[in-house]
């Protein structure tokens, strides 16, 4: 009976309180307390209810997001102090709890994901969706866990993002991030034609260098069925332009390839940093991987690894917008 005369107490002060904040009214006594109508009752519970204080009545809880935005997928090419990263999950969420799935779960290193769109942050229009990276299996992370792998996306983004390796100023072991635009605004305007545009019967491939921030390795070229080929998008002339046009292209910018249908051998040929390449002829390629194309198709191609355990690509065909 005490307590129970203690909690009705608590309350009719607690409600008391609310009524003096409301009204800017002053402090009431246990007896004015008691002595408050029901109507009056009524209507202090519902501004507390407006106020969230929770021992007037219960509330809602948990945070609402939007729909699903966006289209898309990660490639782990990263490593950590020159060895692989491995396995990786990615949430929507920046700090996920016991009941959070991944959208992403055990990518392994070398892979490509399939294609996910993350929930966007809130409910109102325009807001973003995020993906976070964290070792598989973990839901707290310690750095270079744990953070975003871009910096939010948009409904019509369609992307393909690799992690790789890179150093933070301190030279602690950090994650570039890497991004092949596929489709929606962020598309370069100077080169979406190039980058869209598939001649005939032929396909496209979209090359990009996964280790772009890591200053040590040597220069690095794609070598298709046997050759290494110059990209019509290389623009980087130096001397003379028709024999530029001649030599292979190293993979330090995005490089666009037609390419015939069919199945192609893939590798990675390499010359020391700040040596340039006039031919492919007499180098030994690292590891390859075959690619089957599809006339009137588009193609990714990273190449990613270290000297110590092999350059080699990977490969994806990229999904209409």
């Amino acid at each position: 009976m005490t307590s129970d005369l203690l909690s009705t107490r608590t309350r009719a002060l607690a409600l008391c309180g609310a009524l003096a904040v409301l009204a800017s009214a002053a402090s009431c006594s246990d007896k004015s307390a008691s002595k408050l109508s029901k109507s009056t009752g009524d209507s202090i519970t519902a501004a507390l209810s407006k106020l969230g204080d929770t021992s007037a009545m219960p509330r809602s809880s948990g945070h609402k997001y939007g729909p699903p935005t966006g289209k898309i997928r990660i490639a782990n090419l990263l490593e950590i102090d020159g060895h692989p990263s491995g396995p990786l999950d990615f949430y929507d969420v920046r700090k996920p709890d016991s009941t959070t799935e991944p959208l992403i779960k055990g990518l392994k290193y070398g892979e490509i994901s399939q294609y996910v769109s993350p929930r966007a942050e809130d409910t109102y229009t325009g807001s973003r969706g995020w993906l976070f990276l964290f070792p598989a299996g973990l839901k707290q992370a310690t750095e270079p866990f744990g953070g975003n792998v871009d910096n939010g996306f948009d409904a019509t983004d369609q992307l393909t993002i690799a992690l790789g390796p890179s150093k933070g100023f301190s030279g602690a072991a950090s994650i570039a991030r890497v991004t092949i635009v596929e489709g929606g605004k962020r598309i370069d305007a100077a080169h979406a034609d190039s980058e869209t545009a598939i001649q005939g019967s032929q396909a496209l491939l979209i090359v990009r260098d996964a280790n772009g921030n890591v200053d040590s390795l040597p220069e690095q070229y794609l070598m298709i069925d046997g050759a290494c080929p110059h990209a019509p998008n290389d623009g980087r002339v130096v001397g003379d332009k028709q024999a530029f046009s001649k030599q292979p292209s190293s993979v330090s910018t995005t490089l666009l390839f037609p390419i015939a249908a069919g199945a192609h051998t893939l590798a990675v040929v390499t010359s020391p940093r700040g040596q340039g390449l006039r031919t492919c002829a007499g180098h030994t390629p690292g590891v390859a991987t075959t690619l089957t194309v599809e006339a009137g198709h588009r193609y990714e191609v990273w190449v990613f690894g270290q000297p110590s355990d092999g350059l080699r690509v990977v490969a994806a065909a990229i999904a209409a917008p």
